[in-house]
C-alpha cells in the first residue's frame, strides 16, 4: 500500500528536486508497520537502489503549461478562454506530463479536462492511465476515472501496478481512491492482489484502507475491516501489528498479536500476546532504544501462564509456565568509557525448554548474565564486571556470581630505563566479590559421585589478586626465543574443607611463581613443481615451550569460581609442529567470482612470493609432564580439569597420572573462499587409540549451501598398568561416549523458482528425547515467482520435556512485505 500512496503523490506540487539514491538498505518486514519485533525476521529481499537523477537534469518551471497537439481551437473572452487540443495531445508542466486524445484547458479556472487514453507521468517513476481526468494545475487537485498505473517508489524498488474506479486529490495532502486493486504481478489475472473499497491517503503520514482483502488469483484469502500503513519519511508509526499464527500438537493452535508504540525518534516498545489453545497464554514486551550510531539498549520480558486452557495441571500434565527477562546493550561514553550488558534470566529450565523457539536455547545447560564497564588509557585497562552464571547438570544446579569485580590490567610495554634489552612488563590485578552455590536434587547420589557435600559459599567471598609478568623476546640466527617470568598472589576470605567440601570462614592466600621459555626455530620451506611450473610450497614450523609453575601447595583448599582459581603446579614441555601448504593464488582472487570482477592486472606468475594463499594447515602438538600429579592437584580416579591440563584440547584427559598427553591433531583446508573443511582429533599415547574426533565442512555457493558438523568421543578403556584408576564402568574417569551430528543444506534461488533445504541435529548416544536420535529438525520448501513467494517450514523438537512438531508458513508479496508466522529463510550456517 505504500506504493499506492507514492503513486498518488505524483499529483502533488510540481516543484521537484533530483532524487538521491537510497542510502540505507532496508528490508520490508511487516506490511502494516514494518516493525521487526514480533515478526522479527522474514525473507531477505535485495534492496534495489532508486533512480538517481542524471547530471544536468533540471526541472521545468512549476506553473508553465506547455501543450503540443495535432489541432487547437480557442474560444471565449480574454482571461476566460477555453483551449481545445485534439490529436496526440502532449501537455507538460514542471516534471509532470499528461497525454490524451483530447485536452480542454479552462483558463479562468486553471482546470484541465483530459479525455480518451489519458496517460499521466512523473518522469519514469510513476504512471497513471484512465479514460477521463480533471486536474487543476494551480491547486494540484483533481481526479482520474477508470485509473490504472504503476509506481517504482516502494522501499525495495519493486514496480507495483494498481487500478481504481476513481482517484481524487481533495486537498494538497489528502487523496481518496475507490475500488482499488494493487499488485506487483504483470499479468491479466495477478497471482496476488490487494482490494479495498476505499483508500484515504494523507501524504507523508498514513494510508487508511477500508475493508481491505488479499486475493490469490481471484480467491479471497483474508479480510480486514480496517488497516493503516505508515508512509512517514522515517517510516515509524504506532499501531497494531499483523496477527500471526502457527500450530503444534503439544501446545495447540498459536495466535500472536502485538501493538507497536514509538517513543520519540530513537526508541520504541512492542507489547505482545500469545494464545496457546492447549496450554494457556503468554504476555511479553520488547523495548528498543538507540542513543547514537554505535550505542543501543534493548530490554524485554515474556511470561506464560500455563495450564489455563486444555488439560489442567496434574502429574501427567505438569505446569511448565514461567517467565524470562533479558537486557542487551552497548554504550560508548564521550569520555572513553564503554558499558555493555548481556542479561538473560529464566525462572526455570522447563519453561525455557518448552516455550523457546530456538533449539540452542532449549538444549543449552548454561544461562549467563553480565554487565561490563571498560576504560582504556594508554597501556592500562580498567574494568568493572558483574556476572552470574547458572549451569544445569543432571542432578545439580550450579550458580556462580561475580558481584562486584574490579580489575586493572597493564598491557606488555617496554621498560624505558633499560635500553640494551627488550624487556616488557605487564600485570593484572583485581578486587572481587564472588560466590558459588550448588543445588542438588538427589543428595545421596551427589555425595556418591562428588565425594562430598554441595558447596554453598557466603554471598560475598573476597578475592584479591595481583599477577605481574616480565617478558624478554630475543631473536638470533633465525631463532625466536621468548622468556617469561611471573608471580601471582591471591587472597580469599574463605576456604574449603577438602574432606567434605564444607566452606570454612578461615581465609587463605595462594602464591606461586611461573617461568615460561618459548622457542621457535627457523621455518623450513620447500617448493614443489608440476610440469616444470610452481605447484605449491610446504612450510614446516616447529616449536616447543617449557613451562614451570611452583608454589600452589593449597590447591585442594581453594573454592573454584572461575579460571583464576583453577591453577596448579606443573613442570612440563609443550611441543608441536605446523605444516602449512601455500598455493600461488592471491587471497583477493581466491574465489572465481572475484577473479571475474577484478580489473587489476594479474600478478606476475613467475614470482612465487606474490600473495601466497594458505590452502592447508596441519598442526600436531602434545605435552610431556615431568610432574604427573601436578603438585598433588591431580586426584587419580576422578575427572580433573585445571590449568595447564585445559590448554591442549577441549576434552578432558586428566583422569589418570600420565607423562605424555594425548596427541592433538588439527587440520584446516581452504581450497576456495566458498569451501572449508576442519578436522580435529586426540590420539591416546597410552594405548587407548582414538579419544575424540570433530569435523566441520561447508560449501557456500549461490545455488548450493551445505554445512555439517560432527563430533565423537570415546569412553577410553585403560591399559592394565592404569586400570587401578578406572571408574566404576572400567573406563578412564571423565571420558564419556558421545556422538552428535548436525547437517544442513539449502538448494535454489530464493528470488526465482523452487528452493528448499533442511537442517538436522542428531544425538546418537544420549537420546535426550524419547529414545530417538533426532533431537531437532527444520525442513523448508518454497517457490518464488517474479512478484511473490510462498514458503513453508516444519520444525520438530524432541529434547527433554519437549516433544513437538510445528508447521509455519510465509507468503511474501514483493513491494508490500511478508505475511506469516515465524522467521523463514535463514541461511543454514
Amino acid at each position: 500500500m505504500f506504493a499506492l500512496a507514492s503513486a498518488f503523490v505524483v499529483l502533488g506540487p510540481a516543484k521537484t528536486f533530483p532524487q538521491n539514491t537510497n542510502p540505507v538498505d532496508r528490508k520490508v518486514t511487516n506490511p502494516m508497520t514494518d516493525t521487526p519485533n514480533v515478526n522479527p525476521i522474514t525473507q531477505d529481499q535485495p534492496v534495489k537502489p532508486r533512480r538517481t537523477a542524471t547530471q544536468g537534469e533540471t526541472s521545468e518551471p512549476a506553473d508553465l503549461l506547455k501543450v503540443d497537439a495535432g489541432t487547437q481551437t480557442v474560444s471565449g473572452p480574454k482571461d476566460a478562454r477555453v483551449f481545445v487540443y485534439e490529436g496526440n495531445v502532449d501537455a507538460r508542466i514542471g516534471t509532470y506530463r499528461l497525454q490524451a486524445d483530447k485536452l480542454t484547458v479552462y483558463e479562468a479556472t486553471n482546470k484541465v479536462v483530459a479525455e480518451g487514453n489519458v496517460v499521466f507521468d512523473q518522469g519514469d517513476q510513476q504512471r497513471i492511465t484512465g479514460s477521463r481526468a480533471e486536474w487543476n494545475y494551480k491547486s494540484k487537485t483533481g481526479f482520474f476515472v477508470d485509473s490504472t498505473g504503476y509506481t517504482n517508489q516502494t522501499q525495495d524498488g519493486t514496480r507495483l501496478y494498481f487500478t481504481a474506479d476513481r482517484v481524487e486529490r481533495v486537498s494538497l495532502d489528502t487523496i481518496i481512491a475507490t475500488n482499488v486493486q494493487i499488485t506487483a504481478c504483470d499479468e491479466d489475472v495477478p497471482k496476488w492482489s490487494f482490494h479495498s473499497k476505499k483508500v484515504k491517503i494523507k501524504t507523508n503520514d498514513r494510508v487508511r484502507l477500508y475493508s481491505p482483502n488479499l486475493r490469490v488469483k481471484k480467491l479471497p484469502i483474508f479480510y480486514l475491516p480496517y488497516a493503516t500503513v505508515s508512509i512517514k519519511p522515517r517510516d515509524r508509526e504506532s499501531g497494531f501489528l499483523t496477527p500471526t499464527f502457527s500450530g503444534s500438537g503439544k501446545k495447540g493452535f498459536r495466535l500472536s498479536t502485538a501493538y507497536y508504540q514509538t517513543l520519540g525518534r530513537s526508541a520504541d516498545v512492542t507489547v505482545r500476546n500469545d494464545i496457546y489453545t492447549k496450554r494457556g497464554y503468554g504476555v511479553g514486551a520488547d523495548l528498543r532504544t538507540r542513543a547514537n550510531s554505535r550505542s543501543f539498549f534493548n530490554a524485554g520480558f515474556y511470561f506464560v501462564k500455563d495450564r489455563v486452557l486444555g488439560h489442567k495441571a496434574d502429574a501427567n500434565n505438569p505446569d511448565q509456565g514461567g517467565s524470562s527477562f533479558y537486557v542487551e546493550g552497548v554504550h560508548y561514553f564521550p569520555n572513553g568509557f564503554i558499558a555493555a550488558a548481556d542479561v538473560n534470566v529464566t525462572s526455570n529450565l522447563a519453561f525455557r525448554q518448552v516455550f523457546s523457539d530456538s533449539i540452542q536455547q532449549a538444549i543449552s545447560p548454561e544461562e549467563r548474565s553480565q554487565v561490563f564497564v571498560n576504560k582504556d588509557y594508554n597501556a592500562y585497562s580498567f574494568n568493572f564486571l558483574a556476572r552470574s552464571q547458572v549451569t544445569n547438570l543432571p542432578n545439580a544446579r550450579i550458580r556462580i556470581r561475580e558481584l562486584p569485580s574490579v580489575t586493572i590490567e597493564k598491557r606488555a610495554s617496554p621498560l624505558d630505563f633499560i635500553k640494551k634489552l627488550p624487556i616488557y612488563f605487564s600485570y593484572e590485578g583485581g578486587a572481587e566479590g564472588v560466590s558459588r552455590k550448588e543445588t542438588v536434587d538427589d543428595l545421596i547420589a551427589f555425595r556418591r559421585d562428588v565425594r562430598g557435600d554441595p558447596i554453598v559459599s557466603p554471598s560475598l567471598v573476597q578475592r584479591l589478586d595481583f599477577h605481574p609478568r616480565v617478558q624478554i623476546p630475543l631473536y638470533f640466527f633465525g631463532i625466536s626465543v621468548t622468556a617469561t617470568v611471573g608471580a601471582r598472589a591471591t587472597f580469599y576470605s574463605n576456604s574449603i574443607d577438602p574432606v567434605n567440601r564444607n566452606i570454612l570462614s578461615q581465609n587463605i592466600t595462594r602464591s606461586y611463581g611461573e617461568f615460561e621459555f618459548d622457542v621457535r626455530p627457523p621455518a623450513l620451506a620447500k617448493d614443489f613443481q608440476k610440469g616444470g611450473t610452481f605447484w605449491f610450497r610446504h612450510v614446516i614450523e616447529p616449536y616447543f615451550v617449557y613451562r614451570r609453575i611452583r608454589g600452589v601447595d593449597n590447591f585442594d583448599r581453594i573454592i573454584r569460581f572461575d579460571y583464576v582459581d583453577a591453577v596448579a603446579d606443573t613442570n612440563e614441555i609443550e611441543f608441536g609442529v605446523s605444516n602449512r601448504f601455500f598455493t600461488r593464488r592471491s587471497t583477493e582472487n581466491v574465489s572465481g567470482k572475484n577473479k571475474e570482477t577484478t580489473t587489476a592486472p594479474a600478478p606476475d606468475r613467475s614470482s612465487i612470493a606474490s600473495q601466497p594463499y594458505e590452502a592447508l594447515t596441519i598442526t600436531v602438538r602434545g605435552k610431556y609432564f615431568f610432574d604427573r600429579y601436578f603438585g598433588g592437584a591431580l586426584i587419580p580416579g576422578q575427572r580433573n580439569q585445571f590449568y595447564p591440563l585445559n590448554t591442549l584440547s577441549g576434552f578432558t584427559y586428566g583422569g589418570v597420572p600420565r607423562r605424555f598427553s594425548p596427541l592433538n591433531i588439527e587440520a584446516r583446508y581452504r581450497p576456495r573462499a566458498h569451501v572449508f573443511l576442519d578436522f580435529r582429533t586426540d590420539l591416546d599415547t597410552h594405548g587407548g587409540g582414538l579419544r575424540t574426533l570433530s569435523t566441520s565442512f561447508g560449501i557456500n555457493r549461490s545455488l548450493v549451501q551445505v554445512f555439517q558438523s560432527f563430533y565423537y568421543t570415546r569412553a577410553v578403556e585403560l591399559v592394565p598398568s592404569l586400570s587401578q584408576f578406572a571408574n566404576p564402568l572400567g573406563k578412564e574417569p571423565g571420558t564419556l561416549r558421545g556422538s552428535q551430528w548436525s547437517p544442513s543444506f539449502f538448494l535454489g534461488n530464493r528470488e526465482r523458482g523452487f528452493f528448499g533445504g533442511a537442517s538436522f541435529f542428531f544425538d546418537f548416544q544420549q537420546h535426550p528425547g524419547n529414545h530417538r536420535s533426532l533431537v531437532s529438525s527444520t525442513v523448508t520448501l518454497g517457490y518464488s515467482w517474479d512478484c511473490c513467494a510462498i514458503t513453508a517450514q516444519n520444525y520438530t523438537f524432541n529434547v527433554g520435556v519437549r516433544q513437538e512438531n510445528r508447521m509455519v508458513f510465509s507468503f511474501r508479496l514483493n513491494g508490500i512485505g511478508t505475511f506469516g508466522t515465524e522467521q523463514i529463510g535463514q541461511r543454514f550456517q
